[in-house]
Order: structure tokens, then C-alpha cells, then sequence
């Protein structure tokens, strides 16, 4: 069936060498597009929407390329929002606004002219749009002391599914129960009925991407907080306000040594009561893999922490590394400090090398991202990760960890033989037994990367039916078509397991489009300026 393509603009095209590129993101999957379209402008993106409507075409909104678990890629339409790039400017003394496809760098950079940033800084963060940030609900290395993204957003403009456009706006009035004609009041009402649920459903830990933010719109009134995290499901998100924050002036580092995993949420809960702006983990696995990449000398760790100490003078950083490193008495085999940025940088080395590590591993043993964002309480994360690396022996399936320990947050990477037959198998039953261990543990499958496509079928084991039920509620009220983002968020008929982009089930395209995607991968080179519209000359 042929579909007349929608007026717009900027560009739209079939061409199957540039539906192939747009076919893969930084995580497992990989699907073939039946379009690609990147809108000029908002005109562009509201003719797009009203085609989509009229034709019941889903859209899959994508900036950089770089989200993990499968939002941006889709069997439907791949809009690119490049185009969505205003240069940031204050409206205030420290509020940013901005386009959501500027990336982080450069409106941290801007930002920096004021001594100001935008505390939370992902390890993506020289790539990725800001409004991929805002669609997962992005966290990082500093969500210890500073949070998600959720904390510094005040306002988002949203182009909705019926092809309107609106600023959302936080406001002071908590008895308002909307701020879009989109969300009506049955369906708020019906959030309001359930705050009993909701409270006893949602995950206690410090941090959550998954599902719909029902928790924190109880707690603020504020739509806005429905709409991050939302990734795509309910709308575009063109434009954003950010609230920003001083700089610290000064920060120490240390790398924490701990030989036995028995010591490990003893060590964070120590380290936490410093208020650390970061504790980032690394596990034995990644250990052996990086550790050729850096001038370290790691002895027989099980674990290793690397944790940022700010405050406001080179005195205070001084104490505090020295009594952080006193608690960690009996607990650490090592420790490590660093009072200059040139000292801090050798000993963050490895943990920098975490990601280009595993993506440069040879074809036949890549990192799939398959149980990659699982967040539990702190005291739960030696239990979490010991169970985990069990079960992903049971299938015979090596794992690697590092992440965000302050948090209980691990990015867990499989590391799979991408010639064995039974790969599907293993790993579908991988993530069954993690998500198993995380509801066990009062935790979530996603701390920061989003639901996406991966993890839409865990969504009632940790919240229960009557939650999962409530999400739906939702996105019929914003999106009634089911046009933005379908499969995302809440399930649909396809197993998350399939359409990976290794192993003898993935899609076939061209050899020259698979060998650009792979080296995208391996440098890191999601939001680049490469000509993703031209095709590849024979």
C-alpha cells in the first residue's frame, strides 16, 4: 500500500539505505523504518502530526540516537528534531531556554558563562539532546546529591498528538489538575482515586524512569511531570526551561577499593553521609576489561567506588576526603584522593573508559543492554547484583556492571556470544529472572534510560495491573490514536527479545550501512554530524 507523503518542508524520504541508517540506536535493537522525516520547524511538525492522524501512522521521535532500551527507533515514521536546535538564553538570572535538540554540552557551556550548569550530566553527555534527556527522565553520575533531570525542568513546550502546541508550565497552584485540554479531569481524578495504590506500587528508591510519573504528579499537581519521562508516548517536546545551578568551586576525588562485595552498601552508606555529589561503581568483570586502558594499579577489588567530593574550598574538600576516608576503616582495602582536576581526571580514567570498552568488543562478543538500568534500594545493591551475575550464569551469559552505586542504580551489560543459536532463549530468560529479582527487592527495571521497547512487559510486575491500567488511562487521554511512540512505554503484541541487531534473527540491510552503524557504535558517535540523509554513493 502506498502512502502519499505528508507536505512538509524539510525532508522526507523511503530511500532504504537511509531508513537503514536510521534503523539502530545505541542499544540491543535494531528495526528498519518505513520512513524517515525531519521537520523544518514546528509548522513541519504539526503538518506531520495531522498527516499521521489522517493515515494512523505511528511517529518515533529521535534526537542524538543514543538512548538505550529501543524509544528511538520503530516499524513506523523516525522523525529526526534536529531542526529543534534554538541557541540557549536566560530568561532570568538562572533559567535557560533552549531547543530540545541542543545538547548538554552546549547548554552546560552556555550555562558556564554565569557560573552556572545543569547538575544532572550523563555519561553521554557531549552527544546526547537535552530533550532526550527530558523524554527518559536522564540522571548521571551526580543524581546522588542533584537528581534527575525531573529536579530542573520548569517549563516544556509539547506539540500533542491532535497537533497543538503548549507550554506546560510547574505552578504553585497544587489544587490546578491540569494544564492541557489533552489530560482531561476524569483522568486526573481517577490518578487522585488511586493515591493509596500508587503510593504502595511505586518503587521506594531514589530513582525511576519507568512507566508514567503518577507519584510525582500526586505530588505536585504539575502535568509536567507526566510528560518527563513520557519518552515520545504523549507528545513532542520542542522547547525547554531549565532551572540551573552554581558551580561548586572546588572538588576532590577518590577510588575506593573493596575486596569483598559483603562491604559494599556498608561503604556507600559511609560515603553518603559526606554528601557526595557522586559514587560511581565498577565492577571485577568491567575491571579485567579496562583495565588495560588505564595507568591504574587495581588490586584484587571486587569492587571499585569513584567518588566526587564539591564544596566551596580546597579546605573543606581536604576534611571531608580525609574523613570519608576514615569511615571507609575496615572496609576499603584501598583508597585513593585527589584535590586537582589534572590528579581527579587519572583516577576517573577508567570509569570513563566504561562505555568505549564494551563497544569496542569484536562482533562475535558484543554488550547487549538487554537488564542494563535496574535501580534498588541502597541496602539491596550487593543482594541485586550478586543474584543477577547467579542468574546470568544459569544461562551461561557473562555480565559486566558499573553505574551509579550511590543510587543503587547498575548498569548491568550482558556480553553475549552473538553466534550461539540459543541467544534469544538465554536472554529472555535473563531478563524475566532480573526483573523477577527487582520486584523481589522493591525495585525498578529502569533508572534513567526509559521504558523503551525493552522494558514494556515488566511494567506489571513491578507496579500490579491496577497501576499498569492507569498508564493507559494516560496516554488514551494525550494520544487516543496511539500515533506517538506505540510499543513504547506500554507493550504491544512483539517480544522484547526480538528485533535485536545481532545474531542470526537480525534484520538484514546493506553491508556498508551495517559497517557505518557498527562504527557509530564503537566511537560513539551518536549525534554527530554525519549525512545521515544521503545515501551511500556505489
Amino acid at each position: 500500500m502506498t502512502i502519499t507523503p505528508p507536505e512538509i518542508q524539510g525532508i522526507w524520504t523511503d530511500d532504504f539505505d537511509i531508513r537503514c541508517k536510521y534503523s539502530e540506536g545505541a542499544g540491543p535493537y535494531r528495526v528498519v523504518p518505513s520512513a524517515v522525516a525531519v521537520p523544518k520547524d514546528t509548522e513541519d511538525l504539526f503538518a506531520l502530526v495531522g498527516w499521521a492522524r489522517e493515515n494512523k501512522t505511528s511517529l518515533i521521535p529521535r534526537g542524538a540516537g543514543s538512548g538505550m532500551p529501543g524509544g528511538n527507533v520503530g516499524p513506523g515514521i523516525v522523525v529526526d528534531t534536529r531542526e529543534f536546535n534554538d541557541t540557549p538564553k536566560f530568561i532570568d538570572e538562572s533559567t535557560v531556554v533552549c531547543g530540545a535538540a541542543k545538547r548538554w554540552i552546549d547548554v552546560d557551556d552556555f550555562a558556564s558563562t554565569r557560573g552556572l550548569r545543569l547538575p544532572p550530566d550523563p555519561s553521554s553527555k557531549n552527544f546526547c539532546t537535552v530533550g532526550g534527556m527530558v523524554a527518559v527522565n536522564a540522571a548521571g553520575p551526580r543524581s546522588v546529591r542533584y537528581g534527575s533531570i525531573r529536579n530542573w525542568v520548569e517549563a516544556l513546550e509539547l506539540v500533542t498528538a491532535d497537533g497543538q502546541v503548549e507550554w506546560i508550565r510547574r505552578t504553585d497552584d497544587k489544587a490546578r489538575t491540569s494544564a492541557t485540554g489533552r489530560f482531561q479531569a476524569d483522568v486526573s481524578h481517577s490518578i487522585h482515586l488511586a493515591e493509596s495504590a500508587i503510593r504502595t506500587a511505586f518503587p521506594k528508591t531514589l530513582k525511576n524512569s519507568s512507566g508514567y510519573a503518577l507519584d510525582h504528579y500526586l505530588a505536585t499537581g504539575d502535568v509536567v511531570d507526566l510528560v518527563i519521562g513520557s519518552e515520545g508516548t504523549l507528545g513532542f517536546i520542542t522547547r525547554i526551561e531549565f532551572r540551573l545551578d552554581p558551580i561548586p568551586a572546588r572538588k576532590g576525588t577518590m577510588l575506593v577499593m573493596i575486596p569483598d562485595s559483603r562491604c559494599l552498601s556498608a561503604s556507600i552508606v559511609a560515603l553518603k553521609n559526606h554528601n557526595p555529589s557522586t559514587i560511581e561503581l565498577l565492577d571485577s568483570t568491567f575491571l579485567k576489561l579496562a583495565i588495560e586502558n588505564t595507568a591504574l594499579c587495581i588490586d584484587s577489588a571486587e569492587t571499585v567506588l569513584i567518588v566526587d567530593i564539591e564544596r566551596d574550598t580546597l579546605e573543606e574538600v581536604a576534611d571531608v576526603l580525609s574523613a570519608a576516608k576514615f569511615d571507609l576503616t575496615g572496609l576499603a582495602s584501598t583508597v585513593l584522593t585527589a584535590n586537582s582536576p589534572g590528579e581527579a581526571e587519572k583516577l576517573w580514567q577508567i570509569r570513563h573508559a566504561a562505555s568505549p570498552t564494551l563497544a569496542r568488543l569484536p562482533d562475535n562478543r558484543r554488550s547487549l543492554q538487554i537488564i542494563e538500568d535496574g535501580c534498588v534500594p541502597v541496602s539491596a545493591l550487593a543482594e541485586y547484583l550478586e543474584r543477577v551475575k547467579k542468574a546470568a550464569a544459569k544461562v551461561s551469559i557473562e555480565v559486566v556492571a558499573f553505574g551509579h552505586a550511590g543510587d543503587g542504580h547498575l548498569h548491568i551489560n550482558a556480553l553475549v556470544d552473538t553466534t550461539d543459536t540459543e541467544l534469544l532463549t538465554k536472554l529472555n530468560n535473563l531478563l524475566l529472572d532480573a526483573t523477577e529479582i527487582i520486584a523481589e527487592l522493591g525495585g525498578t527495571t529502569c533508572g534513567e534510560h526509559g521504558d523503551g521497547r525493552l522494558r514494556t512487559g515488566s511494567l506489571e510486575a513491578i507496579y500490579g495491573r491496577e497501576i499498569v491500567d492507569l498508564f493507559r488511562m494516560v496516554k488514551q487521554a494525550f494520544d487516543p490514536q496511539n500515533i506517538m511512540n506505540p510499543g513504547v512505554i506500554l507493550p504491544d503484541l512483539r517480544s522484547p527479545i526480538s528485533d535485536l541487531k545481532v545474531g542470526r534473527h537480525a534484520e538484514k540491510i546493506p553491508a556498508h550501512i551495517a559497517a557505518l552503524l557498527r562504527n557509530v557504535e564503537r566511537d560513539a558517535l551518536w549525534g554527530s554530524p554525519l549525512d545521515w540523509t544521503t545515501p551511500q554513493e556505489s
